[in-house]
């Protein structure tokens, strides 16, 4: 709040002018658009009305836009600040969702088991299942999970388990096609080279090229054609 003193009201009249002219000049707007802004929940709405209140900013949330929209107005340097924050929290739900991605995938191809009851397995949770297959694909030799509610130190050569009090537990990687009987893949299909996911550029005259081609002028003028491979 101002409260503007002068010897007249043309004086007095003046400043406040020059003021509001002043701020206006310091006034900033910022938007941030993207589709992963309508997965924020609670915490992130909590963060976001955090974020206004300490920063001194508006934040509007706009979930009924195509891409959602995320509005910040405020003086532009506490804008900028909050806007940095913003994407941080947009791209913290990016990876999360590329990590659970990639233990969903990971557990379609192998899963790691605990000791049960009664001589039976237990399959890890997918997160820590993509932690020891990535561990022991990059080749380590040990890595610490977490077995009802534990700490083991897992040997990914012996496939054994030793607790804090030195405790040893076996525990088990199964392929999921183990049991499947092989097949043999196209010739053309190239190395994965221990890649997950690949991406091949395909030759205009080869076979997969054409038959890609010849389907998508039916309906889409226009086109790209690459092939991605996954293991």
């Amino acid at each position: 709040t101002f409260q503007i003193c002068g010897e007249n009201q043309k004086n007095v009249d003046a400043t406040e002018s020059w003021i509001k002219n002043l701020i206006l000049k310091e006034q900033f707007e910022d938007s941030i658009s993207d589709e992963l802004i309508e997965n924020f929940d609670k915490r992130q709405i909590d963060t976001l009305a955090d974020l206004q209140r300490r920063n001194r900013v508006t934040i509007k949330l706009e979930n009924e836009r195509s891409p959602p929209c995320i509005k910040i107005s405020g003086i532009s340097r506490d804008v900028c600040s909050v806007y940095v924050e913003v994407q941080k929290m947009i791209q913290k739900i990016k990876d999360t969702e590329e990590e659970r991605s990639k233990a969903e995938l990971v557990y379609n191809l192998v899963e790691w088991r605990y000791p049960g009851s009664n001589d039976s397995f237990v399959a890890f949770d997918k997160l820590t299942n993509m932690q020891l297959e990535d561990a022991k694909r990059a080749k380590k030799t040990h890595l610490t999970v977490k077995i009802n509610k534990k700490n083991y130190k897992v040997d990914l050569n012996t496939l054994q388990a030793n607790d804090d009090q030195g405790k040893t537990i076996n525990i088990q990687r199964v392929p999921k096609n183990e049991d499947k009987q092989s097949v043999e893949l196209p010739t053309q299909w190239e190395d994965m080279q221990d890649e997950r996911v690949k991406l091949v550029n395909l030759k205009p005259s080869c076979q997969e090229y054409l038959e890609v081609q010849n389907k998508f002028k039916k309906t889409c003028p226009s086109f790209v054609i690459e092939k991605v491979k996954s293991y």
